[in-house]
């Protein structure tokens, strides 16, 4: 539970999460859709599935993520607009 409230604590993940919600992606579409570095999209994947919020799978050379469970995305846009109405 520690892993999981700490991954939704950031709101980058959050917004990774919902990059994720549309269709599964690799790492190079994740930071051509979200404008972040390879490290920093590798760090928030690894916290993400160690939370079990999301998985992955191999194809070819690459892995594919997608979110585990539906209801995962609806949580992730709750708590962006929360905070991000609150400036947190």
């Amino acid at each position: 539970m520690q892993k999981t409230l700490e991954a939704l604590s950031n709101t980058t993940r959050l917004k990774l999460l919902l990059c994720l919600s549309e269709s599964e992606k690799n790492v190079t579409q994740l930071i051509d859709k979200c404008d972040l570095s390879q490290s920093a999209v590798s760090q928030h994947l690894k916290k993400l599935k160690d939370a079990g919020l999301i998985e992955s799978k191999k194809s070819g050379r690459e892995q594919i993520y997608k979110v585990r469970n539906i209801s995962t995305i609806k949580i992730a846009k709750e708590l962006l607009k929360f905070l991000e109405g609150n400036n947190i």
